[in-house]
């Protein structure tokens, strides 16, 4: 877009955004390191509140353009489709802010807050989720004082915290009493709406328009209807885990993670240096290895769940250049592929040059359920130093990698947990076997320079702790 040269007092507002593109350009050339503390102060928080006032203007516009059905004029199959194309945003991104401008038309006070800097485009957000969520038993006073105080909230609260709010007070609002013995929820009850973003759902107040994707869809009275998760897989071969929970299941899920997600010291007191999140996700992985390894969860096409990776027998060997890849596609880094191999099921199955499979072999286990049985016997556990982890959240471990002729013998075999499992194989540890058969470890020399052999005390005989002591 090509700016005329006008000035800051024509109303034309192509000019007024000339200007005031003119003015950030000064912004960005000027010494900073002349300004005095107080005038840092005063523009530190001048440019933080700028970008509120500009989502207010931008949500004039895209008011001004739906009305007149510019993106349609253009190509477009909405508004939010056009901003995708132009702006290169996601489709998510995109229909945030077309949402944001239809809302702050509803929750008037709301948009005077966003356009006076009171309060930040992502507050607004929340507080028009909020508004657009109460109770259809509202009335209109009681919709006013819970966005003025919801404005209010904002000054006070960071967008966590005042969705919180936001829910308590909605909560507050609802009428109907869910609660064993009152009236049923599922027949006249309010609690538990939720409408997504966008959407014209209950407590939304004449006019609320819906979002681009949804039609007046009717809101639920179960509490569960919100319950949503979605894997995106990127292009470094990871998947990104978005979703939302209602109460209920957030408070089981976070029951269920609570323990495995506690940190774990090292065997000489070492503070466990994962973070909370990384803590959080390794247990829940580990809560689905231990459900799986349980049989716990219902067959699918008569086969118990399973992970299934797909690997070129060359590249099985470290020898070929074809990634192993999941059954959903995604590509396993060569260490990730030793490690789930030591104990799995291998099923061979052979493709012709276009791929048709030719032949299916019976599937065989590298390590049988009797040698497992005895396994648990000798190890009791996992036999990391330090660590106390059951055989029953445990892998079996081929010391030596039954690719490269390592038996699957208990000689060669010991208990990890999948911690300490993807630490032998990322780490460089050693396993040696003392004279009685049982595992030691080697650490490597950044840990020990003299690289002592150790054993875990937890899988050890009493007998055996008093002969060491």
């Amino acid at each position: 877009m090509v700016y005329g040269e006008n000035s800051g007092d024509d109303p034309d507002p192509p000019a007024r955004l000339a200007v005031i593109v003119e003015q950030v350009d000064g912004l960005l050339a000027a010494d900073m390191w002349q300004l005095s503390d107080g005038e840092l102060d005063g523009l530190i928080e001048g440019i933080c509140r700028l970008p509120g006032r500009v989502a207010a203007v931008r949500g004039q516009l895209f008011v001004e353009a739906q009305d007149r059905g510019f993106a349609v004029h253009q190509g477009a199959t909405d508004l939010a489709a056009w901003l995708r194309e132009r702006l290169r945003l996601t489709t998510r991104e995109a229909r945030r802010h077309v949402t944001l401008a239809r809302d702050t038309t509803v929750c008037t006070a709301t948009g005077a807050a966003l356009a006076s800097g009171e309060i930040t485009a992502e507050h607004a957000v929340v507080i028009c989720d909020a508004m657009r969520s109460l109770p259809t038993a509202t009335t209109p006073e009681q919709r006013t004082a819970a966005e003025r105080a919801l404005i209010g909230f904002a000054d006070k609260f960071d967008t966590i915290h005042l969705t919180k709010i936001a829910a308590r007070l909605r909560e507050t609002l609802t009428m109907v009493d869910a609660s064993p013995g009152g009236d049923d929820p599922h027949a006249d009850g309010r609690t538990g709406e939720h409408t997504k973003p966008g959407t014209g759902g209950a407590g939304a107040g004449a006019g609320a328009g819906g979002g681009d994707d949804d039609g007046g869809e009717k809101p639920s009275s179960d509490p569960a209807d919100i319950r949503r998760l979605t894997f995106t897989d990127t292009p470094t071969g990871t998947t990104l885990i978005s979703g939302e929970l209602d109460a209920e299941g957030a408070a089981l899920l976070r029951t269920a993670l609570d323990s495995l997600a506690a940190p774990r010291p090292a065997a000489d007191g070492t503070p466990d240096r994962r973070s909370p999140a990384r803590r959080r996700a390794d247990a829940l992985v580990d809560l689905v290895n231990r459900a799986l390894g349980a049989a716990a969860v219902p067959e699918t096409g008569g086969v118990r769940p399973h992970l299934t990776v797909i690997v070129d027998w060359n590249t099985l060997l470290a020898s070929g250049t074809i990634p192993a890849t999941t059954g959903w596609g995604l590509p396993l880094p060569h260490s990730t592929l030793a490690r789930l191999s030591c104990d799995a099921e291998i099923s061979r199955i052979v493709l012709d040059p276009a791929g048709v499979p030719l032949d299916v072999g019976r599937s065989t286990r590298v390590v049988p359920p009797q040698m497992r049985r005895a396994l648990v016997a000798r190890d009791r556990g996992c036999t990391f130093p330090g660590c106390d982890r059951p055989p029953s959240w445990c892998e079996c471990h081929h010391c030596t990698h039954w690719k490269n002729d390592g038996a699957t013998a208990l000689h060669n075999l010991v208990l990890l947990c999948g911690q300490h499992h993807r630490q032998i194989h990322h780490d460089g540890w050693t396993i040696t076997f003392t004279d009685t058969g049982h595992p030691a470890y080697i650490p490597p020399r950044r840990f020990d320079p003299r690289q002592r052999p150790r054993r875990n005390p937890y899988t050890q005989n009493p007998t055996d702790l008093l002969a060491t002591t």
